[in-house]
């Protein structure tokens, strides 16, 4: 009787499905989006670019939205309003930033084909992103000195030209 005990079932129970047999669940996909903002930092063109999945959308877009209404109110211009958009947007414009400030999820990066365009060695990265200050406000103090930082360099490289 034992013999006769169908495996499949056994592993199928126990969640130790083949690989190859494994089917994605669409509730576990994330499309990843982008916010970006220009802004003017001493003659210099400057992107605020944040990178996240599209979970949470209207709680990222407001904290983003705070975010580049204070670099705004530092910035040497008044400018646009930030957009929502995804790579192939940015990809896509005429305008190439000096520095760039990425604010991004984990496991999220910008492609590859915008970093030949852009050309930059000048993207600093914060230690935080939009995600992680949803759910832990206190690590809006590490995007703070990030933004403190990034400035500084911009101000100290026009400094040294």
């Amino acid at each position: 009787m034992i013999d006769k005990i169908e495996y499949s079932l056994i592993y199928e129970e126990l969640g130790l499905s083949p690989i190859w047999k494994e089917t994605l669940n669409d509730n576990n996909l994330k499309n990843e989006i982008y916010f970006y903002q220009e802004l003017i930092f001493e003659k210099n063109l400057v992107f605020f670019i944040a990178l996240t999945d599209d979970k949470e959308e209207l709680g990222k877009q407001k904290l983003f939205q705070n975010i580049c209404n204070y670099l705004i109110s530092i910035s040497d211009k008044k400018t646009d309003n930030f957009t929502r958009c995804d790579l192939s947007d940015l990809v896509a414009l005429k305008r190439n930033p000096k520095f760039v400030l990425l604010l991004a999820d984990k496991n999220f990066s910008l492609g590859d084909s915008l970093l030949k365009k852009w050309d930059l060695l000048d993207i600093s990265s914060s230690k935080t992103s939009l995600t992680e200050m949803i759910k832990k406000p206190i690590s809006k103090e590490i995007l703070w000195h990030d933004i403190q930082s990034f400035v500084n360099k911009i101000y100290s490289k026009n400094e040294s030209i």
